[in-house]
């Protein structure tokens, strides 16, 4: 197939042969397939040639081609004895045109059923004009393969290897990785706790595996997509066992999207639509839950294999930054068809401590009201009597005036001088301790175990609401309001609010912050990352002997950054 920006020209060469499989053409008594024949067949293969190899755009719809010449096989007066079919050759050249360049090709075979007793295969080639640009193929009966084409950036035949490594990083970013139409993605995601496996399978090779009822031959209607979910939730669901920390996790099914060739970014949600059989894919994305505070270890088999789907290829990223290839294969013993993993004991996510609440005592004086009382008392008795029982008295009274000054004097708030505040730099640490509690808290899974360790450092009145905000703060709608996982947090400004500006009594204080919180969502490597920055005071108070935020005022927040980037392997 010569592919240029107006059409593509395909030369197909077929057997002499294939007249007597596909337009019913029978040897005579003397065994052999008379000139009459033999035209009429080269004729009628013409149409046949049109429906059973076909190509379609980036939606699936079907280019219309025709035929424009013919090289039959040198036909003898006497014909051709059916013993010598097979040496006879003629091609026929289709051409199809376009109305502006395609950016994908799907290329279908059906010369025969696939359970035909001699199954049809075709050794496809594809050249795009101008370039050096080769695509080779073999394709069985009913197989398809997409092709994309980069009418920006031809490469000449006799283009340097460093331009064509530069064309095939592009291609590959362009793609995101996903550079083969025809290929079973699997990404395995192993993450505090939870595990993911994520995998990309062409329709056309799901089709090979589980009963797909669809009407229209060429396409999956969105009406038809549910009942292909619940298949393929009941093929994989207790298949390919997951162990974490030696227990089986049965997974849920958290996506099932159908994609086009219009999609290249696949962590992105798919928009219901209707998808080719040739060219679509379904990612599906099975999450393993661990009842654990954090996953230790796991084990992941693989035994599901076909004749379409031999052997899938795995990328395995595990918490904190690991990454590494593995490959299921049916050629695998069992052993070697099981993926371990185990996290360092110093690695695992650490537990959020409470921060003690140290401060200075508030400086106070005591008024010695009743001593003084007492004091007086007896001064004046003293003054006013001489007799001796008088005297005793108030000598008595001076005496219960010394020894009770403390028990009868009262303590109040100094009235000149201040409590002492927290060091700037006490502040800052107290702040910084309690905001990255918040967001680590988010790393513990389900709401149960995230309210627990949020009770770390907010007040209790204030769970909910705090959790709700972080949770918006992260959601990228783009992703299907998936949340993202913190990457990174840095502090950009901060001070603690002037006494005299803030609202909270002491020994509380307030502490105003401009953060920037990088977090990501990724799916079958693609990465996608957002740069939020907020400004927010926050309000933090002594409960029972510990330091907690009991208010967050978020007075701005902006977007710094967002993009998708693609892991290197």
């Amino acid at each position: 197939m010569f592919v240029t920006r107006s059409k593509a020209i395909l030369r197909v060469q077929m057997f002499a042969e294939d007249l007597i499989l596909f337009q019913g053409l029978e040897p005579n008594d003397q065994d052999r397939l008379i000139p009459e024949d033999l035209k009429r067949g080269l004729e009628d293969h013409k149409k046949f040639l049109l429906e059973k190899i076909s190509l379609r755009d980036a939606n699936g719809e079907l280019y219309k081609g025709q035929i424009t010449d013919m090289k039959p096989f040198e036909i003898p007066a006497d014909g051709i004895a059916a013993s010598d079919m097979m040496q006879h050759t003629a091609t026929y050249e289709i051409e199809v045109p376009f109305a502006m360049p395609p950016e994908f090709l799907t290329i279908q075979q059906d010369i025969t059923d696939a359970n035909s007793i001699v199954p049809s295969e075709m050794s496809l080639n594809i050249h795009q004009a101008g370039t050096g640009l080769n695509f080779t193929e073999r394709l069985l009966p009913g197989g398809s393969t997409t092709v994309r084409f980069d009418w920006k950036q031809e490469l000449a035949e006799d283009a340097s290897d460093e331009e064509w490594d530069s064309w095939f990083e592009k291609q590959r970013e362009a793609t995101l990785g996903i550079t083969s139409y025809s290929s079973v993605y699997s990404f395995i995601y192993i993450e505090p706790v939870e595990m993911r496996h994520e995998i990309l399978i062409p329709l056309a090779t799901l089709a090979t595996i589980l009963p797909i009822k669809h009407q229209d031959p060429a396409f999956v209607e969105i009406g038809e997509q549910d009942a292909i979910r619940e298949q393929i939730r009941n093929w994989l669901k207790d298949q390919n066992p997951v162990v974490i920390n030696g227990t089986r996790i049965i997974p849920e099914f958290t996506r099932i999207d159908f994609y086009s060739l219009n999609l290249s970014d696949f962590a992105a949600q798919a928009a219901a639509q209707k998808v080719s059989m040739a060219s679509g894919r379904v990612g599906i994305i099975m999450t393993y839950k661990t009842p654990d505070d954090s996953i230790r270890d796991v084990s992941q088999s693989w035994s599901t294999f076909y004749s379409t789907m031999t052997k899938v290829p795995a990328v395995v990223i595990a918490y904190p930054s690991s990454m590494s290839k593995f490959e299921f294969s049916r050629f695998n013993t069992a052993e070697d068809n099981t993926l371990t993993w185990k996290c360092k004991p110093e690695d695992l996510p650490k537990q959020i401590s409470s921060v003690d609440a140290v401060y200075s005592p508030k400086p106070t004086m005591r008024l010695l009201a009743g001593s003084a009382a007492l004091a007086a008392a007896a001064l004046l008795l003293l003054k006013k009597t001489s007799a001796t029982v008088g005297r005793v008295t108030a000598g008595v009274l001076l005496i219960v005036a010394v020894v009770a000054w403390k028990p009868l004097s009262v303590e109040i708030d100094h009235p000149w001088k201040s409590p002492e505040e927290l060091s700037p730099d006490q502040a800052k640490n107290v702040f910084t301790a309690l905001h990255s509690g918040l967001y680590r808290s988010l790393d513990f899974g389900t709401e149960d175990r995230i309210y627990d360790a949020l009770a770390q450092t907010v007040d209790g009145e204030l769970l909910e609401d705090l959790y709700l905000q972080l949770r918006q703060s992260l959601e990228l709608r783009d992703q299907g309001g998936a949340i993202a996982r913190i990457r990174s947090l840095e502090y950009d400004a901060g001070t603690a609010v002037a006494r005299k500006e803030s609202v909270v009594p002491w020994p509380g204080f307030q502490y105003k912050s401009t953060w920037t919180v990088s977090g990501t969502v990724e799916h079958w490597g693609h990465v996608h990352e957002r740069q939020n920055q907020f400004d927010a005071v926050f309000t933090i108070e002594p409960r029972e002997g510990h330091w907690k935020i009991t208010r967050m005022d978020v007075a701005g927040q902006s977007q710094k950054s967002a993009r998708t980037t693609l892991r290197k392997f």
